[in-house]
């Protein structure tokens, strides 16, 4: 066992402690608001911003200055560090211009170069893509009903969401049924999409309780 992993060890207990302080401080908000969870929350959001700091410095400054500008000589490279640099005279006033040189050429970089709004298209274009199924299905030389069934009931609830949106279109307004079933579908789409939020954050919830009951207290094996 190296000496880092020992402090590491020997630290689990005292980390432990920290780690159930600031979780029940953030889930004290659930109770009222109060200074006790504001501690925890200033506290959670400066280590989030530290440990991206941290992160980035590890993975990509230093191994560029490193590999890249020592080991390869591209020595150019340091125009981007200066510039990087310069963004963080943000928080100064007399000094906030500078980081405008710096975000101007970022904004007209993205703004002018196609290739990043081509790219930004073609997830768009896979989606649509995506919902051009067939109706008919066959599988292994037989119809496949239940796939068929699927896809036809895909496609209408998609043309009939389309449709929905179509004000132009004015007997739309005659035929209510299809205006229904399209905010049925969407109300089923949206429902679905919040449950998975929902179910994300349950889960985020649960690990913190196991965190609490079974690494601070050990009442779960």
């Amino acid at each position: 066992m190296n000496v880092s992993q020992g402090l590491i060890d020997a630290l689990a207990p005292f980390s432990n402690i920290v780690g159930a302080i600031l979780t029940i401080g953030i889930f004290s908000i659930l109770w009222n608001e109060n200074p006790y969870y504001r501690v925890c929350e200033h506290i959670y959001v400066g280590a989030t911003a530290a440990y991206s700091i941290v992160i980035t410095w590890a993975n990509t400054i230093r191994p560029a200055i490193e590999r890249d500008m020592i080991e390869m000589g591209m020595w150019w490279q340091i125009i981007a560090i200066v510039l990087g640099c310069m963004i963080y005279f943000q928080p100064f006033p007399n000094y906030r211009w500078i980081s405008r040189f710096p975000m101007a050429l970022w904004i007209g970089f993205n703004a002018g170069f196609s290739g990043l709004t081509m790219r930004t298209v073609m997830p768009l274009l896979n989606n649509i893509r995506a919902t051009m199924l067939p109706l008919v299905v066959f599988s292994d030389g037989s119809l496949d009903l239940q796939r068929s069934f699927s896809n036809i009931i895909f496609v209408l609830a998609v043309t009939m969401t389309l449709l929905y949106f179509f004000f132009s279109i004015e007997k739309l307004a005659d035929t209510p049924m299809v205006l229904n079933v399209a905010r049925w579908v969407m109300m089923v789409s949206f429902g679905v999409g919040f449950g998975n939020t929902v179910m994300g954050r349950i889960t985020l919830v649960l690990g913190r309780f196991q965190f609490l009951f079974r690494d601070w207290l050990g009442i779960l094996e």
